[in-house]
């Protein structure tokens, strides 16, 4: 899989070391490159509510994803970052973080990056991290397109979803790091937000109604 390191020759991140606490830290937006409207934020949907996954295709066992609290940063590095904790365990925090992702021809595209959490074979708290742009025009020749696939429509186990993304990790994680219960690949749509998480040991986890 190493076409997800080719991102790396023609990009650069600009937000892997933006923590809750550093929020007015970060360079200027570049030329061009405009603050987050209120309908782009909304691309991640959440406030305050809950969520519950169900494992496919039985669909009895379930997760439940726990709200913690959203942070309107206006930062480059994390324009706004909502938490949730995973299941019952306090140390695994999903991060949805809005951000800019600034390309080698020096202008930054609007993107969401998805923090996963998993315990890796070490007994460390790891993330996988998964990005996509707000806005899917563009997005085959764009800087994430060998990681993400848009579907105007899609069905996921019986449920017919539109405009969602399908994105793989941004980068491949060491084997060191590694687990099964580390996450392959996510489905986000652009009203509900995220609709299913799938695991490396071959459970997935859809969104319950």
């Amino acid at each position: 899989m190493l076409k997800k390191y080719y991102i790396f020759f023609g990009l650069i991140i600009i937000a892997f070391a933006c923590n809750k606490d550093d929020a007015n830290e970060g360079p200027f937006l570049t030329n061009g490159t405009t603050p987050y409207t209120a309908i782009e934020v909304a691309f991640v949907p959440y406030t305050s509510q809950n969520l519950i996954f169900k494992k496919a295709p039985g669909f009895t066992d379930e997760i439940n994803v726990l709200f913690n609290e959203r942070l309107v940063t206006e930062n480059v590095y994390a324009w706004d970052q909502t938490f949730f904790q995973l299941g019952d365990d306090s140390y695994l925090e999903i991060e949805f973080r809005l951000r800019y992702l600034q390309t080698e021809t020096g202008t930054a595209d609007k993107t969401l990056a998805v923090y996963m959490p998993y315990w890796d074979n070490a007994g460390v708290v790891r993330t996988s991290i998964f990005e996509m742009p707000i806005t899917p025009v563009g997005i085959g020749a764009g800087a994430l397109a060998n990681v993400v696939t848009f579907h105007p429509t899609i069905d996921l186990f019986g449920t017919i979803w539109e405009d969602v993304y399908e994105v793989e990790p941004l980068v491949e994680t060491p084997l060191v790091e590694d687990n099964p219960e580390n996450f392959s690949k996510i489905f986000y749509n652009t009203s509900f937000g995220l609709i299913e998480m799938d695991q490396k040991n071959g459970s997935k986890w859809v969104l319950a109604p």
